[in-house]
C-alpha cells in the first residue's frame, strides 16, 4: 500500500507541476509584446548576414565557398571572434552561431573534396570556437 501511496503522490506532483508549467507558457505568451513572426525574422535574418560579413570578411558569401578556400573561412572566423569576442553577450554568440552553421553547412557540401588535413583543422577551428564562448560563460 506504501509503494501505490508513492506513486499516486509523484503522479499528482508530475500534474501540478505540468499545470504550473502551463499556466506560467500562457501568463508569459499573453504578456509578450506581439511582434509579427515575419518581421523578427527577417530582422534577425539581416542581422546575421551582418555579423557573417563582419566576421568572415571576403568569405562572407558561404555559397560561394569551395573545398579550397572553407578551412581559411573558418579561419577568418576564429581570428574575428577571438578579436571581437571580450564584449559579446549572449544575443551575439548566437549571431555567431548562426555563422558557424552557415559554414558547417557549407562544409557537408564539400565534405568529399576536403582533405583529411582540412577536415582536421577544420574541427581544431571549431572546437577553439566553443572554447571562447565558454571562455566568455565563465567570466559572466
Amino acid at each position: 500500500m506504501k509503494n501505490n501511496n508513492k506513486i499516486l503522490a509523484k503522479i499528482m506532483l508530475a500534474g501540478a507541476l505540468g499545470f504550473s508549467f502551463a499556466a506560467e507558457a500562457a501568463n508569459y505568451t499573453l504578456h509578450t509584446p506581439a511582434i509579427p513572426v515575419a518581421v523578427a525574422i527577417a530582422q534577425d535574418d539581416n542581422s546575421v548576414k551582418q555579423w557573417q560579413q563582419e566576421l568572415l570578411g571576403e568569405y562572407a558569401d558561404v555559397s560561394k565557398l569551395t573545398a579550397e578556400n572553407l578551412r581559411q573561412a573558418y579561419i577568418t572566423l576564429l581570428e574575428s571572434a577571438r578579436a571581437k569576442q571580450a564584449n559579446w553577450s549572449d544575443q551575439e554568440w548566437k549571431k555567431v552561431h548562426a555563422v558557424i552553421n552557415q559554414l558547417d553547412a557549407r562544409k557537408n557540401v564539400v565534405e568529399k573534396q576536403l582533405g583529411a588535413d582540412d577536415k582536421a583543422k577544420i574541427k581544431l577551428l571549431q572546437g577553439e570556437l566553443r572554447a571562447l564562448e565558454t571562455k566568455g560563460d565563465i567570466k559572466d
